[in-house]
Protein backbone atom coordinates (compact mmCIF):
# COMPACT_ATOMS: atom_id res chain seq x y z
CA UNK A 1 0.00 0.00 0.00
CA UNK A 2 1.23 3.36 -0.99
CA UNK A 3 0.17 6.43 0.64
CA UNK A 4 -0.20 9.67 -1.11
CA UNK A 5 0.92 12.42 1.01
CA UNK A 6 -1.40 15.28 -0.51
CA UNK A 7 -4.15 13.19 -1.59
CA UNK A 8 -6.98 12.11 -0.02
CA UNK A 9 -10.43 10.19 -0.80
CA UNK A 10 -13.13 12.68 -1.67
CA UNK A 11 -15.87 10.49 -0.29
CA UNK A 12 -14.92 9.82 3.27
CA UNK A 13 -11.80 11.64 3.69
CA UNK A 14 -9.31 8.45 4.53
CA UNK A 15 -5.67 8.77 3.57
CA UNK A 16 -5.83 4.92 3.15
CA UNK A 17 -5.10 5.15 -0.70
CA UNK A 18 -3.91 2.06 -3.25
CA UNK A 19 -2.91 2.02 -6.46
CA UNK A 20 -5.04 -0.46 -7.87
CA UNK A 21 -3.45 -2.98 -10.63
CA UNK A 22 -6.89 -4.55 -12.30
CA UNK A 23 -7.74 -0.84 -12.75
CA UNK A 24 -4.91 0.43 -14.25
CA UNK A 25 -3.02 1.98 -11.79
CA UNK A 26 -5.67 4.16 -10.79
CA UNK A 27 -6.17 5.02 -7.51
CA UNK A 28 -8.41 3.84 -5.11
CA UNK A 29 -9.41 4.72 -1.38
CA UNK A 30 -9.00 1.31 0.77
CA UNK A 31 -11.73 2.23 3.01
CA UNK A 32 -14.44 2.65 0.68
CA UNK A 33 -13.23 1.74 -2.57
CA UNK A 34 -14.00 4.72 -4.33
CA UNK A 35 -11.67 6.14 -6.98
CA UNK A 36 -13.16 9.96 -6.37
CA UNK A 37 -9.21 11.47 -4.83
CA UNK A 38 -8.61 15.03 -4.03
CA UNK A 39 -6.14 17.14 -3.24
CA UNK A 40 -5.44 18.09 0.11
CA UNK A 41 -4.77 21.55 0.68
CA UNK A 42 -3.47 23.54 3.62
CA UNK A 43 -6.40 25.40 3.93
CA UNK A 44 -9.62 23.78 3.52
CA UNK A 45 -12.60 25.08 2.94
CA UNK A 46 -13.95 25.51 6.69
CA UNK A 47 -11.32 27.00 7.41
CA UNK A 48 -11.39 29.63 4.75
CA UNK A 49 -14.46 31.33 5.96
CA UNK A 50 -12.30 31.85 9.62
CA UNK A 51 -9.34 33.59 7.38
CA UNK A 52 -11.65 35.54 5.58
CA UNK A 53 -13.07 37.16 8.56
CA UNK A 54 -10.13 37.45 10.57
CA UNK A 55 -8.92 39.41 7.47
CA UNK A 56 -12.09 41.38 7.53
CA UNK A 57 -11.82 42.30 11.05
CA UNK A 58 -7.91 42.90 10.33
CA UNK A 59 -8.88 45.44 7.79
CA UNK A 60 -11.57 46.94 9.90
CA UNK A 61 -9.24 47.19 12.90
CA UNK A 62 -6.68 48.84 10.29
CA UNK A 63 -9.38 51.37 9.09
CA UNK A 64 -10.42 52.63 12.44
CA UNK A 65 -6.47 53.33 13.73
CA UNK A 66 -5.75 55.51 10.47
Amino acid sequence: MQNARNKVCGRCGSINLISDRSLGGKIVCVNCGSSYIKTKSIINSGNKKFYYILVILFVIFLVVIV
